[in-house]
């Protein structure tokens, strides 16, 4: 590497840059400054263990600079990466190859006004980009020049990691009974059941501040807050008497346009569809009569009690809808859950499928008191209360399902670690109910206490290429 001092105007280093650039046989010159291409070498990280002994241990270890594409915009003269690199990655000494017309050198941005030196480029020599560099493109014939900002976007948080908030009490919610919450139009909602039976909807902004409000809804009396669902944007439940109410707002509802049936509770919504349970039976309508749903098990095996639906469309176009839910018999250890896939006619001959428990499989969606199954992280959560087995307490543990609800597992190294100060809240609660924000916030709201977590990743910007 060579240094030369910035003591003329850039384009008078040209001879002294070519000098030390090219051979007696490359003498020809042209107006050409740019650069075309920026590739990272290996990149090394720092990265935190146990040992044997059980003592923190600290490691390095490598990966390809290449995954993490660099982009350069040649309107605003700058470099960077789009996706940041991993938390904890080494900067200060990097490796890149760099493709340019005319001759490059480069310098720290924030430089000191006494430091002058400008640096020769070479792939074999690293780079510093703890801060920005300025990398000077100079034309051979040294006619022009362009100076590009380039610099290295490294993630400040792990990942996979979950950090959690507590937000504050919620008032309103002191004085409720049977509760429901959901996310709607920028607002964190919950219904709730006063004691003289109106419903009440208490509001607050997705955001950390601003205060929550307490609203008593409109014809929504004798409601049974567990069956609310959602279907574009709709809001759907279904009362006491077996009658479909609908809402656009959550304060005001109104008589939909389904048959009320005596028994009837609604467990899942997809966009053209409702479905309940009635009579021990799972139907369905689309505004017309209710209509059984063929099932591939005995209609015995489904959920009676708490009962989650969730309908999602998956990358290959094909369409689910699945719902899981507690029967009322004490020999159950887990949940039922029952799906239904279709790509283009969801009225068609694909019956519903039960997942089998197995006595022997232990990861299945554990029977908790307070159960609460949320759609996160392109798969879906569960929490709640102590386990039916004593095997957990209240929110001791939240299991994640990446196959549809077939199986339920931890997240990998505790990233979704739940706050000891919410444990402790929980094992007293009479109340455990949550949702999920369009920024992937967790909201889980103990009784009155209000708690948000979201695992880092799910928050990270990512800056896509002009």
């Amino acid at each position: 590497m060579k240094k030369y001092a910035f003591l003329l105007p850039l384009t008078l280093l040209v001879p002294f840059l070519l000098a030390s650039c090219l051979s007696d046989d490359e003498a020809a010159t042209d107006d050409y400054c740019y650069i075309s291409g920026f590739t990272l070498g290996s990149l090394k990280r720092t990265l935190f263990t146990l040992s044997v002994d059980g003592e923190d241990s600290v490691y390095t270890t490598t990966f390809q600079g290449s995954l993490f594409p660099m982009t350069i915009d040649q309107r605003a003269l700058s470099i960077e990466n789009k996706d940041s690199l991993p938390i904890r990655t080494q900067v200060s000494a990097v490796l890149a190859t760099i493709t340019y017309e005319g001759v490059l050198a480069w310098r720290k941005q924030d430089h000191e006004e006494n430091d002058t030196l400008w640096n020769t480029y070479s792939s074999s020599d690293s780079l510093d980009f703890t801060s920005p560099l300025e990398l000077a493109c100079i034309a051979s014939n040294g006619n022009s020049y362009r100076t590009y900002t380039a610099k290295l976007n490294v993630h400040q948080q792990k990942a996979d990691s979950t950090v959690w908030d507590k937000i504050g009490t919620a008032e309103p919610l002191n004085s409720l009974g049977q509760r429901k919450a959901f996310c709607l139009g920028g607002q964190i909602m919950v219904l709730g059941e006063e004691a003289d039976g109106s419903i009440v909807c208490a509001m607050h902004p997705t955001g950390t501040s601003g205060e929550w409000q307490s609203i008593t809804t409109n014809g929504a009396e004798g409601a049974d807050l567990s069956t609310l669902q959602m279907s574009g944007g709709t809001l759907f439940l279904s009362t006491s008497s077996g009658k479909i109410l609908q809402s656009f707002n959550a304060l005001d509802w109104v008589s939909a346009s389904y048959p009320a049936e005596d028994g009837l509770k609604l467990v899942a919504a997809s966009p053209a569809r409702l479905y309940a349970l009635l009579e021990g039976e799972l139907v369905s309508s689309d505004g017309g009569d209710w209509q059984a749903e063929e099932l591939d098990d005995d209609a015995a095996y489904l959920p009676c009690g708490q009962v989650f639906g969730f309908s999602y469309t998956l990358p290959d176009g094909q369409n689910r809808l699945m719902i899981i839910g507690q029967r009322d018999n004490e020999d159950d250890t887990s949940c039922m859950v029952w799906a239904k896939a279709w790509t283009s006619d969801e009225e068609g001959e694909e019956p519903w499928m039960f997942y089998v428990p197995n006595a022997a499989d232990k990861r299945r969606c554990p029977i908790r008191e307070q159960l609460n199954v949320v759609a996160y992280d392109d798969g879906f959560l569960t929490f709640g209360g102590k386990t039916g087995d004593g095997l957990h307490e209240a929110m001791d543990s939240v299991l994640y399902s990446a196959d549809h609800g077939i199986t339920w597992r931890p997240y990998d190294d505790d990233d979704m670690d739940v706050d000891t100060l919410i444990t402790q809240a929980a094992a007293e609660a009479r109340h455990i109910v949550s949702t999920v924000d369009d920024e992937q916030y967790l909201w889980v709201f103990i009784d009155s206490e209000v708690w948000r977590g979201r695992i880092n990743r799910l928050g990270f910007l990512r800056k896509d290429p002009d």
